[in-house]
């Protein structure tokens, strides 16, 4: 439903992404008549969206309001936070609020689009504070997967809006930033009026433990590994990068790289100071052939199973580079993103049938998350001690648990607010739903944006799941008599040795059709189209209990 438009009095903020869902976080801040992006991600296709590459959030409703945009801050340098930003700006020109990392990982995401001169770059230090407009910016550092990653205070007449970010609250973090809860109470003491909270891990008891856990269980791995070391992360996990590095290095080993956003994620991080991998420790990935590899490891992209990623083709045996060897070791040191269990599975069993040993949650700790559990959610929110509280960030249970947890720590039911794509928040001295907005999915396909809406998603499943009858044969364009064919072909349908009696019947079929059409629809082939599509469908369908899609081509002569 489309909202009216809003151009000044009460402030509101617009939920475009990332509730009810893991991914596409996306909110626009509006404030005396300007608009504050905040964050800007993409998810990933699930096995319900076949063909499709990326999934963006709706711009429409910044699109129409494009006059109105001010800027865009970005709270850290995942891709569900970062994702979409090169397809935003080729709508607009705006100005980039982010930290240092955050910024070199973007640059080249966004140099590759064409899109650089379209975005300027303001480079924030946590603990600081930033103007632009209306808005008044407190940054606050925040420990989570990634380095450098900010909850994020806005001043609103009413009081604070404060954003945590996706954090966790890591004692002994890699690069030894805790997360300010010292800059956070004073964003308490001053008076959140509205409090945004991480809730991706609000069902898991306890604690998330630390990052530096895994480091040890990394190095156990590699320095009893006899042959060649495989690690597969996530490109942006640059703590994890780091400590598998270390690891590497301690066993007397060099490292290689794989996977374009490997490359630039280690890249950038070497080049700003928040990798250390010396140059003698790195060796390109087509020198892996002629080293011992019991002297390698291999830090890979692909721990999502993504088909065409390099760990997936390592367990399909048809990497260029890497050809594993039983005995050699493989390590997923990654979460399993909702929706991607089928194909990290499968990538798992090719892994196995290589012979290579293979190590992945749950069977080893070879991971920890960068989210906070439950008693951390619960601390966060007693310093908060906000007077409206808002879960975000997680699919609807997420949600749902954050919020019970926030009634646990005394937040009174009627100020938590339980909200999903396309709710907006009216951001008065109360806060209260406003009217909901559209916030659909954009998917990208190939080169193509939007082009591909969910009546093309409906037709990709049904090929995948009854396949496709074609039918083609030449009419006489004046009686309608078949002049040639029909010859029914078919993909995905009937299996061949099955398929003769069941498409010989539907050749019949087809003719009987054409002879029964009113002598009035003999010379549109639309109609004659319909009845060929009407009578085998409902063949098929007794034939098979199956539904294809049905392509008559009638060729009139």
């Amino acid at each position: 439903m489309a909202s009216s438009d809003h151009t000044g009095g009460e402030p509101r903020l617009v939920f475009l992404g990332g509730l009810g869902e893991i991914g596409r976080n996306m909110a626009a801040l509006e404030l005396d008549g300007r608009i504050l992006v905040l964050d800007a991600g993409l998810s990933f296709p699930t096995v319900e969206m076949p063909g499709i590459d990326l999934v963006l959030p709706d711009f429409d409703y910044l699109r129409e309001r494009g006059d109105r945009v001010h800027a865009v801050v970005l709270t850290h340098g995942h891709e569900d936070h970062v994702g979409s930003l090169p397809y935003l700006l080729r709508e607009f020109s705006l100005p980039v609020f982010a930290t240092k990392l955050t910024l070199g990982l973007i640059q080249g995401k966004l140099e590759e689009h064409g899109v650089r001169d379209r975005a300027e770059f303001h480079e924030v230090v946590p603990g600081e504070e930033v103007r632009t407009g209306p808005f008044t910016i407190r940054f606050h550092r925040v420990s989570h997967s990634i380095p450098d990653g900010c909850a994020v205070a806005i001043d609103l007449p009413a009081g604070t809006l404060l954003h945590s970010g996706d954090f966790k609250l890591d004692q002994t973090p890699i690069d030894g930033r805790v997360t300010d809860l010292q800059g956070i109470a004073a964003e308490a003491k001053r008076g959140v009026h509205l409090f945004l909270s991480d809730s991706t891990n609000a069902e898991d008891a306890g604690m998330t433990l630390s990052e530096r856990t895994v480091g040890p269980v990394l190095e156990g791995i590699v320095r009893e590994a006899h042959q060649l070391v495989v690690v597969a992360c996530f490109a942006s996990h640059i703590h994890r990068i780091q400590q598998v590095a270390n690891a590497a290095r301690a066993a007397g080993r060099v490292v290689a790289l794989l996977g374009r956003s490997m490359h630039q994620s280690v890249a950038a991080s070497r080049a700003l100071g928040y990798l250390d991998i010396p140059d003698e420790a790195i060796v390109p990935i087509e020198a892996v052939a002629g080293l011992d590899p019991s002297n390698v490891v291999v830090i890979s992209t692909g721990s999502q199973g993504e088909p065409l990623s390099a760990l997936s083709l390592m367990a399909a045996r048809e990497h260029k580079w890497v050809k594993l060897q039983p005995g050699d070791t493989v390590v997923l040191s990654s979460s399993v993103i909702p929706g991607n269990e089928t194909a990290i599975h499968r990538t798992l069993d090719g892994l196995y049938r290589t012979g290579a040993e293979v190590f992945h949650v749950p069977i080893s700790n070879v991971h920890v998350s960068g989210h906070a559990a439950a008693e951390e959610l619960k601390f966060m929110l007693n310093l908060v001690r906000p007077r409206w509280f808002i879960p975000v960030h997680g699919e609807r249970r997420h949600l749902s648990h954050h919020a019970e947890l926030a009634r646990e720590v005394g937040i009174r039911a009627d100020r938590i607010l339980t909200v999903e794509d396309g709710d907006t928040v009216m951001l008065g001295s109360e806060v209260r739903l406003g009217e909901r907005v559209g916030a659909g999915m954009v998917f990208v396909d190939g080169l193509g944006i939007g082009d591909v809406g969910e009546h093309v998603l409906r037709d990709r499943r049904k090929l995948a799941g009854d396949g496709i009858v074609v039918v083609v044969l030449a009419v006489d364009a004046h009686s309608g008599e078949v002049l040639a064919g029909p010859d029914v072909i078919n993909r995905g349908f009937v299996f061949d040795e099955a398929a003769e009696p069941i498409l010989e019947e539907a050749a019949h079929l087809t003719v009987l059709a054409l002879k029964e059409a009113p002598p009035e629809e003999v010379s549109d082939p639309g109609l004659l189209k319909q009845h060929i599509r009407r009578r085998l469908s409902k063949y098929f369908f007794e034939a098979t209990k199956r539904k294809p899609v049905i392509v008559p081509v009638i060729m009139e002569v």
